[in-house]
């Protein structure tokens, strides 16, 4: 017989051996179990779906940069600042500028009497011809009487020499003062004082220097956040040097940098889950593949790789791929360009393009800042006409001048046979 311990260790045994088949049997159960969960989440959720750590917000940086050159007098924003389109934010000296603007405002002004004193000379040589048409008949008459009178001896030889000098001094002054009339009549023949070249140009001018001293105040193109500020005050500055500029926190996108291998069911128009470093779970961002690159990464390095050598290794590429953001989530969560993201791309819609084939469905950034720079130039203008213009020739502002040819061939050409000697 077995001593009562040795039964007693066997019966111990057989039970310890019995629970470690029952935890075996349970690990197995439940490693079956939590192995086929990951497999039904993997092929509901996750075998459609390509995911990367190397994705980055992005965004438009409008550089703030004057128009014209200058010293700057006052700053009205700083980093981290608010500003909104239309906002002042940088002031010139305007002291070059105003004196620039008076000076075209007076040479405006002088161009304007100048052409109407144009207008008066054209209508005072064609009444000073009238003038020399009597004279040149009266002349003629004169000639000839004397001529006639002559031979009967009842007037001198001395005073037909006379006639005869007044009649050649009529018909030289009628073609100088003609060839004035001419001269004068081109300088405004069809136009009106307004569209006249002279005026024209001078206005021209007028308008560019007020646009000049309208530049001297410098406005935010776009509403954003004020970023990179390096101009102070009493700096001098000079035109397109960059002063500040402005990020637009609505203009904001993520590029996702995919490996080359990821990208084959890749198309334009699939969901993305995004998630970034600054909010964590906190906030998940749903976006749209709005577009896929033209070309890898490495292929705009400053020094793209010469795979020609022969130690070449093959490195797997990865490409960006834009994905736009909802506009609410943007405005419940602001991103910052440069941030860091994960991506989580959909690829089971396989409906969308991997080349767009529309021109039109990419974003449009404009602003209507530089729109106002010519506001008041033109009432401006119209002051000026209106202070200069002589009243007398008021309905030539906008009407053209248009002067009839004068005739003075053809009364030339009829007392020909009176002026033969005289040619």
């Amino acid at each position: 017989m077995n001593p009562p311990y040795k039964i007693h260790y066997y019966v111990m045994n057989e039970q310890l051996e019995g629970r470690r088949k029952q935890w075996v049997r349970w690990f197995l159960a439940v490693s079956l179990l939590l192995t086929l969960i990951v497999l039904f989440l993997w092929w509901f959720f996750f075998w459609e779906r390509v995911y990367t750590d190397d994705a980055y917000v992005q965004g438009n940086q409008v550089y703030i940069t004057p128009l014209v050159p200058g010293f700057v007098t006052a700053i009205h924003t700083d980093d981290t600042f608010l500003v909104k389109e239309g906002d002042l934010l940088v002031q010139l000296d305007e002291t070059n500028a105003r004196l620039a603007l008076l000076y075209a405002k007076k040479n405006l002004g002088n161009s304007i009497r100048q052409v109407c004193q144009a207008f008066h000379d054209v209508f005072i040589y064609k009444e000073e011809i009238e003038i020399i048409v009597a004279d040149l008949i009266r002349a003629i008459q004169d000639y000839h009487h004397r001529k006639e009178a002559i031979q009967m001896e009842s007037v001198s030889v001395e005073d037909l020499e006379h006639a005869t000098a007044a009649l050649r001094a009529s018909y030289h002054q009628l073609k100088s003062k003609e060839a004035h009339y001419k001269k004068a009549s081109s300088f405004v023949q069809g136009t009106s004082i307004r569209q006249h070249p002279l005026v024209q140009t001078a206005s021209s001018q007028f308008r560019l220097e007020w646009v000049r001293k309208y530049r001297c105040k410098i406005f935010s193109p776009v509403t954003g956040l004020v970023a990179q500020r390096k101009v102070q005050v009493g700096m001098h500055v000079k035109e397109g040097e960059p002063l500040m500029s402005v990020i637009p926190l609505h203009q904001i996108w993520v590029n996702a940098n995919f490996k080359e291998t990821q990208m084959c069911d890749m198309r334009i128009g699939q969901t993305v889950e995004l998630r970034s470093d600054l909010y964590g779970d906190k906030a998940i961002y749903h976006g749209t593949i709005v577009g896929l690159p033209g070309a890898a990464g490495n292929a705009f390095s400053l020094l793209p790789p010469q795979n020609l050598s022969g130690n070449w290794i093959k490195i797997v590429q990865r490409l960006p791929v834009r994905v736009a953001l909802n506009e609410e989530e943007l405005i419940k969560y602001p991103l910052r360009i440069g941030l860091s993201m994960e991506a989580f791309a959909s690829t089971s819609n396989q409906q969308g393009l991997l080349v767009p084939i529309a021109t039109n469905e990419s974003p449009i950034y404009s602003t209507n800042v530089f729109e106002k720079e010519e506001g008041g130039d033109l009432e401006a203008v119209e002051e000026i006409l209106k202070e200069n213009i002589d009243p007398t020739l008021a309905e030539y502002l906008d009407l053209p001048l248009e002067i009839k040819t004068l005739n003075i061939e053809s009364l030339i050409s009829d007392l020909k046979t009176q002026l033969t000697h005289l040619e």
